[in-house]
């Protein structure tokens, strides 16, 4: 399990004010989810369902397929672990930076693994389980659904594990699981906790062709979820709202979040899709930055340096309201100038 998580605010008690670490909203208002897990309570007082059937009815109504090609997850970071376990002793191609998690869930399930360098794809066995996220975490690139298609379909023999966990944060064409089921090599992930603002809930599911569902269920213990998650998302699906309601307008603020951070000397930021952002540091390392502004200005950021290919220059950061924007710009500008 990766500790450098972003969004580690458990580290510093009460000091963060502004959460800039996750890319996840951090505004997103749950206050008819808090009143409904309220009025559900009772529900711990009995086992939830072992496996949470009546909530992958409900997500495979919103996707339009079938139930058996769903599997509701402990959040997307158990489908990980529990399909690199499945696949034990497979060679997994891991483009980087990417999200460490499938590199340690590979690693703990003996894996050969590669990251894309020319000469180990040569050596690897040709049965291959390749792992993309789309949109990638850290740097917001979002590949084109066409190429997804197209490479998933001209290569049966290869397994795609497609982490589309931030797919609620961006407007780019994604695979939708519905176009996809006359494919056997094709796992979706996707991510409840992110798309509704509820990471500490850990709510996630993964799709796919019902062969592939079937043989990764019955890999999986039962009562992994407990009875006021499956509540939740049941909540959620049917009358919920996501994390950030106009899309549109966010991620207008991203790019003036971007344009404003790309104006600190000593900074660059790259392109992104998303809501959020990998900058580089040009003198100093990101380590630094976040001590200083966890305790000069109560604001948390990620420091990207545990990310395989990155150095310790680089952080993340994702936009939320636009004041608090622009007051971790002017704190990034006030750091550098001493």
């Amino acid at each position: 399990m990766i500790e450098g998580h972003g969004d580690d605010i458990y580290r510093y008690d009460d000091l963060v004010k502004m959460n800039f670490s996750s890319n996840v909203y951090q505004h997103t208002d749950l206050t008819a989810l808090q009143q409904h897990l309220k009025d559900s309570f009772d529900l711990i007082s009995n086992y939830p369902e072992p496996q949470p059937r009546s909530l992958e009815r409900l997500i495979a109504l919103k996707e339009g397929i079938s139930p058996e090609a769903v599997l509701v997850t402990n959040g997307a970071t158990e489908a990980i672990y529990l399909i690199a376990r499945h696949f034990h002793g497979s060679a997994s191609v891991i483009p980087q930076p990417t999200f460490n998690e499938y590199a340690d869930a590979c690693r703990q399930h003996g894996h050969i693994i590669s990251y894309e360098n020319n000469d180990e794809m040569t050596q690897l066995p040709r049965d291959r389980v390749y792992w993309v996220c789309n949109p990638n975490n850290p740097s917001g690139n979002v590949l084109m659904k066409g190429f997804m298609d197209y490479v998933v379909r001209r290569s049966p023999r290869y397994t795609f594990v497609v982490d589309q966990s931030y797919e609620a944060y961006t407007k780019e064409p994604l695979l939708q699981a519905r176009e996809m089921m006359d494919t056997t090599n094709l796992i979706i992930l996707h991510s409840l906790s992110k798309t509704y603002g509820i990471p500490g809930l850990r709510l996630g599911y993964m799709t796919g062709h019902p062969s592939i569902i079937q043989l990764l269920r019955q890999r999986r213990h039962p009562w992994a979820m407990n009875a006021l998650s499956i509540e939740a998302g049941k909540f959620l699906l049917k009358q919920g709202k996501p994390a950030v309601e106009n899309l549109d307008e966010y991620l207008e603020e991203t790019e003036r979040f971007r344009s404003n951070l790309r104006e600190i000397q000593g900074v660059r930021v790259f392109e992104t899709k998303t809501n959020y952002m990998l900058c580089e540091l040009d003198a100093i390392k990101a380590s630094a930055l976040k001590f200083y502004l966890i305790h000069e200005h109560g604001m948390l950021i990620r420091d990207c340096s545990n990310f395989y290919g990155l150095s310790d220059h680089f952080f993340r950061v994702s936009t939320q309201r636009p004041e608090e924007n622009d007051a971790l710009v002017a704190a990034i500008q006030e750091y550098l100038k001493e």
